[in-house]
């Protein structure tokens, strides 16, 4: 997790900047511990129920036990993990991260308890209430999903967000591997059956409890802060956070959007990361849940005969093999790749992977089930790159394509749509077995799969190495100095490569002069390529209507200016002018000063995010200042030329004044957008 060292964030800096600007802190790492033990917590208690159920089948066997209950009681808590996510999703919107952050814990650590001690009650079996209680489980299970990943987002700088908030999710795999091994040891040592599936399942409070404590000591996000107008807090919890000194800059504004505005502009990518995870999860859960079946059926634990005890022992033996092997290093891959990768890049890899080894399990499952090492391989494929890929990446997806005002709430849609086909994994599954077969079960998967890498090629975005406001589109200044800023200043310093060569040619018009326009017009081209490609990624992002229009205008003037320089030129060439002409010199400097003072006022948009409008108030009066001296020296121009008497003559000049004029009308333009920004993203104190 280590990173090279960057420069402390300074004061003048706003909270977002520090936020996205600062190295790794123990902060950062002690989150993931305490955000990570809930997916700890989440994987042994959802994976282990897939070895408890055939010793309650064994305990219980001609009683309580059947298909039917048997099914309920593997689904409850998945589906209660439909509900959780949604209900936590959009309490954390509205009340904050970390009011909520602990009662999830506390729901997962009391469902855990009342399964261990599940008995008749009401009228109900042991089998149904414990169904309750695993219901109870999964909402608190489920409420994990959009809590965790969102604050460790939206805490995370820009460069490790990715690894961080993969790392919260890959504890999830050692919660397998102790699942597997409890389970294990268990029914080595306890007396009896009836006892290990109580301890099994009652574990799974311990690691609950002992992290609900420092949940309840973390701080609000800051985002989420300042989504709530509250910029002293924001900055406070942004110093504890980055180590430095911070202070709530006035750019650092409230970042809330209307849930219309929500549902229009990110609709497509609720549809995206909800289909993604839904798909994800058919085929995660049904192998996970029923891996001890699947194992059977291949016949890994035949040698048990008809020895339950010693089955149970077996497939839990091949839970952990599977989990050491494949499903937990998975996870850690992810983990070290997905800052570097991308998350596109991993999520569509693991998919096909999965796709293509589930195709292959299903076309020759017989000879492969006939040398048991290649099957397991070739199986074991699938929870290594599902976990590489998309069982990582649908979890931090959500986390940072939705704005802050809704970002729990659309991670817990998409939560609620994986488990949603869980769900129907752990249904089907079983109905599907006994009807069709293991292998076109597989073949199913494989279908699946391969559906879930187009959803992600065809809908979701990259989002690795840019801030949670460039990416969700929130905050329209931050995205505007982020994303097209640089585009904005090389355009202008090509622009003012223009104006300078404008300056010269205009200083002796005839000294080489057909080199001097082509160098001007070869100039304008560059200019011109330079404007396509902020139209390409202003095509090729998700903007609001405001960003689109401000970087449109400054592109599109900006161009003008330009068009205008080279307009000159040519007219300098087709005219032929020779000799010395002072006017036309001193109408080139206030050109090119004008076009200086753009620069300054392009710069000065940085300067705006941070609270500060000095340069960009400077540059908007100096290039006022010189649009009027353009507008006096045309008059004075004009006036003196109108005495003349070759029509000829004044009609040449008259265009290259009135030219050259225009020029600094659209540096005027430009400084325009200026002070549309100035009254809308300016300190209102």
């Amino acid at each position: 997790m280590s990173e090279p060292a960057v420069p402390s964030t300074p004061a003048s800096d706003g909270v977002l900047a520090a936020l996205d600007g600062a190295k790794v802190q123990r902060f950062h790492l002690k989150t993931v511990l305490v955000a990570g033990m809930g997916f700890f917590t989440d994987a042994y208690d959802l994976f282990v129920i897939s070895l408890a159920i055939p010793i309650l089948v064994a305990v219980y066997e001609g009683g309580q036990v059947n298909a039917v209950a048997i099914g309920l009681l593997a689904a409850s808590a998945l589906i209660g993990a439909v509900l959780g996510p949604l209900i936590f999703g959009i309490l954390a919107d509205r009340w904050g991260r970390r009011k909520i952050y602990a009662v999830t814990l506390s729901v997962m650590a009391i469902g855990a308890v009342g399964s261990a001690f599940s008995v008749p009650a009401f009228g109900l079996s042991t089998i149904a209430v414990l169904t309750l209680w695993r219901f109870v489980l999964g909402v608190g299970i489920g409420g994990e999903y959009p809590l965790s990943a969102t604050i460790m987002s939206e805490n995370s700088n820009v460069r490790s967000r990715g690894r961080l908030v993969a790392s919260v999710f890959a504890l999830q795999g050692f919660g397998l591997l102790v699942g597997a091994a409890v389970s294990l040891a268990v029914v080595y040592f306890a007396p009896s059956l009836d006892l290990s599936w109580r301890i099994i399942l009652g574990a799974g409070a311990i690691p609950a409890l002992l992290t609900i404590y420092f949940r309840t000591r973390l701080p609000e996000t800051p985002r989420f802060s300042l989504s709530r107008g509250d910029s002293a807090q924001a900055a406070a919890a942004a110093r504890a956070i980055t180590g430095s000194t911070v202070e709530a800059a006035p750019a650092d504004r409230p970042l809330s959007l209307p849930l219309r505005a929500i549902l229009r502009n990110y609709g497509t990518l609720i549809v995206a990361t909800a289909l993604a995870w839904f798909l994800l999860d058919i085929s995660f859960y049904s192998t996970s849940i029923f891996n001890p079946l699947i194992l059977k059926q291949i016949g890994f634990a035949a040698s048990a005969g008809a020895n339950a005890l010693a089955e149970v022992r077996i497939l839990a033996l091949g839970n952990i093999l599977i989990a050491l092997v494949a499903a937990v290093p998975g996870y850690w891959v992810a983990v070290a790749l997905i800052d570097r990768v991308g998350r596109r890049p991993l999520q569509m890899i693991g998919f096909a992977v999965m796709a293509v080894s589930f195709f292959l399990l299903s076309v020759a499952y017989a000879p492969l089930v006939a040398v048991l090492p290649a099957f397991l391989g070739l199986y074991g494929l699938t929870f290594f790159f599902g976990n590489f890929g998309p069982n990582t990446t649908t979890f931090v997806y959500p986390s940072e394509v939705f704005p802050t005002s809704f970002r729990t709430t659309g991670h817990g849609i998409a939560a609620a749509s994986g488990k949603a086909g869980a769900v129907i994994a752990v249904f089907l599954f079983p109905t599907l077995l006994v009807a069709y077969g293991l292998s076109w079960f597989f073949g199913l998967l494989a279908l699946v799969a391969f559906v879930g890498f187009l959803v992600t090629v065809i809908l979701l975005p990259e989002t690795s190495q840019r801030s949670l406001e460039d990416i969700s589109g929130e905050d329209e200044l931050a995205v505007l100095v982020r994303r097209f800023s640089t585009y904005l200043r090389s355009l202008i310093l090509t622009t003012a490569q223009g104006a300078s060569a404008l300056r010269e040619l205009l200083r002796q018009p005839d000294h080489d002069r057909d080199r001097q326009v082509a160098r001007i017009r070869s100039i304008e081209h560059a200019a011109d390529e330079e404007v396509h490609r902020i139209y390409v990624e202003l095509n090729n992002r998700r903007l609001s209507p405001e960003v689109r229009t401000d970087v449109g205008h400054l592109a599109s003037a900006l161009d003008d200016i330009m068009d205008g320089i080279e307009s000159v030129s040519a007219r300098i060439s087709t005219y032929r002018l020779e000799g010395s002409h002072p006017e036309l010199e001193r109408f080139s400097r206030i050109v090119e000063s004008c076009v200086e003072q753009v620069g300054k006022g392009i710069l000065g948009l940085d300067d705006l995010y941070r609270g500060r409008t000095d340069n960009l108030v400077a540059s908007i009066v100096e290039v006022n200042r010189l649009e009027n001296e353009a507008d006096d020296l045309l008059r004075d121009l004009l006036a003196r030329l109108f005495e003349g008497n070759d029509p000829i003559q004044i009609l040449k000049w008259k265009d290259l004044y009135e030219r050259l004029e225009v020029i600094t009308d659209r540096c005027e333009d430009v400084t325009d957008v200026f002070q549309d920004l100035l009254v809308r993203y300016g300190p209102t104190e």
